[in-house]
């Protein structure tokens, strides 16, 4: 018997979110809709220009925010990740203990506790400027083993691609979860960091059981549509699950291609819609569920998320997709 549901490395991240309109993405020389990597004085920046503006915090980085809504719905996780010394490393870890999740946290004596300062524009879309901070120190020698070993399912993203140390974790970890005959779940994460590490992607997709990406995600990977990206991924044996926003998403195993209906949806932030959808998946999944249901989870919680501000689903959505 598995020790946990779902385990996971991920940056362990402060979500910042602000309401914002088109001219400050244009004032602040942001491209709309992706992750910026920020250091401090630019995140600095960013964050004086909103400073008379409200904004909302939550547990951020993107398998944190799948593993949150996870243990929200009964899930046994376990996460791993580094903070500073810091408001923001003590909150996260507080929030972490309060969702009942097996926290493998380090707290760095060198960096503080990275921060993604989110900007939601009246379309719902979201503009990320992230500050690993802390995250990037995560090395290969803090992998929790024992944890991933004993999963049923080991989750993370693309995100990780911000240092070679990072990397080498994450290696380290897909290398333990195979050797174990753990489920290898890879979320790509964001057009941004598909654009600059494409090839090691497509590597690592080869060494996954299931496989998450959007369109832009798909056509930066493969040169291609969604349904050849599909293809591609399911010739390597790994389940493909491409979103397509308000079109639904396509699901792909071996010769089996499902499509999963959208949930109509007043879009009015984005932020953390794949990481929820990405949830639902695994959460059907591992509860052995169809593939069809666990699409159809998938977008119950990711549509409920993107119907208002902060990456938080509702009580409402997880009662009713709640199994058992």
């Amino acid at each position: 018997m598995s020790k946990y549901d779902v385990s996971s490395i991920c940056n362990a991240l402060m979500d910042i979110l602000v309401e914002a309109e088109e001219s400050d993405i244009t004032k602040l020389g942001l491209n709309k809709g992706i992750m910026h990597l920020v250091d401090d004085a630019r995140q600095n920046e960013v964050k004086s220009h909103f400073e008379t503006k409200n904004t909302t915090q939550e547990l951020g980085g993107s398998s944190l925010n799948a593993i949150r809504t996870l243990a929200s719905l009964g899930a046994n996780t376990a996460f791993a990740g580094m903070v500073g010394h810091d408001g923001y490393g003590t909150h996260i870890e507080n929030r972490m203990n309060e969702l009942g999740i097996d926290a493998h946290l380090l707290h760095s004596e060198n960096a503080d506790t990275g921060t993604c300062f989110i900007l939601i524009t009246p379309d719902g879309e979201r503009t990320m400027n992230t500050n690993l901070g802390a995250s990037c120190l995560f090395d290969e020698s803090l992998v929790p083993m024992e944890a991933i070993a004993n999963s049923k399912v080991f989750h993370f993203c693309g995100y990780q691609w911000g240092s070679p140390e990072q990397i080498q974790a994450i290696e380290k970890a897909v290398q333990i979860a195979r050797d174990n005959n753990v489920i290898v779940s890879f979320d790509v994460a964001d057009p941004f960091v598909v654009e600059h590490n494409r090839e090691a992607f497509v590597a690592m997709i080869d060494k996954a059981d299931i496989v998450f990406a959007n369109r832009d995600e798909a056509k930066l990977l493969y040169q291609s549509s969604p349904e050849a990206a599909c293809d591609e991924i399911t010739k390597t044996g790994a389940i493909a699950v491409i979103k397509l926003g308000a079109e639904g998403a396509l699901i792909g195993k071996g010769d089996q291609r499902i499509k999963v209906e959208p949930v109509a949806t007043k879009v009015v932030d984005t932020t953390a819609a794949g990481d929820m959808f990405a949830a639902g998946f695994l959460y059907g999944f591992y509860n052995d569920r169809s593939l069809e249901d666990c699409g159809k989870i998938a977008a119950t919680l990711a549509s409920d998320v993107i119907s208002r501000i902060g990456g938080v689903v509702s009580k409402k959505a997880l009662d009713q997709v709640k199994i058992g």
